[in-house]
C-alpha cells in the first residue's frame, strides 16, 4: 500500500525523467538451462544424468538433452524515458555493444519506448543497420514499461521460432502503462520468451532523491504515518523487486549498473551464457489444476548455480 501511495505522488516527477538437428514434439516442454561453477563460469560437460527435473515437485523423466547452440532472436528493448543526452549517448552504445557481442547468425530487433513505442529496427543480421536504427534514439518523458514488455511479446516475438531472447534497458519506474505485472509475466512464460534486465534504478535513484520536491514527499509521508521508514528507498526496492522476479522466473538475469559503463564486461558473458546452455524436455501431466506450473532443475554434480525458466504454461493439447 505504502509503495502504491508513493507511485502516485512520484508519477509527475519520474515522467519528466548453424543449428544442430533437434525435434521437439509439442506435447513436450522445453527448459533451456545454464550452469555455472563457483566462480559464474559457463560449465558444458554435464550430461543428461547430471540432471534431475521436478515438475510440482513430481519427478520426470528428461525426454531429450542438448547443449543448444540455436540461433537466436534478440529483441534489444530501449527504455528512453526521462533520458539525458549523455545517457542516450551511452544507451546507444551499450545496445550497440550487446548486439556485437552475438553471433552472426543470429537475428536481432530494436525498439525503444517511453509514454509510446518506436520499433527502430526490425529483424536483422545487419549490425550496420541497427547501429543506424540507433541514431534514430529521441528522449521521451513518462514510462509506459509493461505496455512495452507486451508490445514486444505479442507482436514483435510472437511470429518468430526458436530461442527468444528480450534484453530491457530500464529505469523500471513504470508510471504509464495499461498492462499490468501479472499478464506481462503470464505472456513472457507463454512466448518462451528469456528477459534479461539492464536496470538503471540505482543511476536515476541518486538524482531524483536530490529532488526537494521528493524530500518534502517523503517527509510528508512519515509524518502522516508516523513512521521513520525511508519510503523512497521502500519504492525503489519494490521496483527492483519487481523486474528481479520477471527476470528469474522466465529464466533470464538482471543488472544492477551504479554506471552503465560498469556493463560493458557483461556483453560476452551474456552472449555466451545463451549460446552454452542446455535444453532439457520432459512430457507434462496430461491433466492440471494451474494454468502455470513450477520447474525445478537440479543437478547431481557439485556446481555453482543453476539458472532456468521457474514456470511454464500448461496448455490443453498436452492431454492429446
Amino acid at each position: 500500500m505504502l509503495v502504491l501511495i508513493l507511485g502516485v505522488l512520484f508519477s509527475s516527477f519520474l515522467g519528466a525523467q548453424t543449428a544442430p538437428s533437434f525435434q521437439v514434439r509439442a506435447d513436450l516442454v522445453k527448459v533451456p538451462v545454464s550452469v555455472f561453477d563457483s566462480e559464474g563460469r559457463v560449465l558444458t560437460g554435464l550430461t543428461r544424468q547430471d540432471f534431475v527435473l521436478l515438475d510440482e515437485n513430481e519427478p520426470r523423466l528428461i525426454e531429450n538433452f542438448i547443449l543448444d547452440r540455436t540461433p537466436l532472436h534478440v529483441l534489444l528493448l530501449l527504455d528512453v524515458s526521462g533520458s539525458l543526452k549523455e545517457e542516450l549517448a551511452e544507451i546507444k552504445e551499450t545496445a550497440y555493444q550487446f548486439a556485437l557481442a552475438f553471433d552472426p547468425e543470429d537475428q536481432m530487433a530494436v525498439v525503444s519506448f517511453s509514454e509510446g513505442l518506436q520499433v527502430l529496427q526490425g529483424w536483422t543480421r545487419d549490425r550496420n543497420s541497427l547501429r543506424h536504427s540507433l541514431k534514430d534514439l529521441q528522449r521521451g518523458y513518462r514510462t509506459a514499461l509493461y505496455d512495452a514488455l507486451e508490445f514486444a511479446s505479442l507482436d514483435t516475438l510472437a511470429p518468430v521460432s526458436g530461442k527468444k531472447i528480450i534484453i530491457l534497458f530500464t529505469d523500471g519506474l513504470d508510471n504509464q502503462s495499461l498492462s499490468r505485472f501479472e499478464t506481462v509475466l503470464d505472456l513472457l512464460l507463454q512466448s518462451d520468451i528469456s528477459l534479461y534486465i539492464v536496470s538503471r534504478t540505482r543511476l536515476v535513484r541518486p538524482r531524483i532523491e536530490k529532488s526537494d520536491r521528493i524530500e518534502f514527499l517523503n517527509q510528508v509521508m512519515k509524518n502522516i504515518l508516523g513512521e521513520d521508514e525511508d519510503f523512497l528507498a521502500a519504492y525503489f526496492q519494490d521496483k527492483e523487486n519487481s523486474l528481479s522476479h520477471l527476470a528469474e522466473v522466465t529464466g533470464g538475469r538482471i543488472f544492477f549498473p551504479e554506471k552503465l559503463a560498469d556493463l560493458r564486461n557483461s556483453y560476452m558473458e551474456v552472449a555466451q551464457e545463451l549460446k552454452t546452455q542446455y535444453l532439457l524436455t520432459f512430457r507434462p501431466p496430461t491433466a492440471s489444476r494451474e494454468d502455470f506450473r513450477t520447474i525445478q532443475v537440479m543437478s547431481t554434480e557439485e556446481v555453482g548455480r543453476i539458472q532456468h525458466r521457474k514456470q511454464y504454461h500448461w496448455v490443453e493439447s498436452y492431454s492429446e
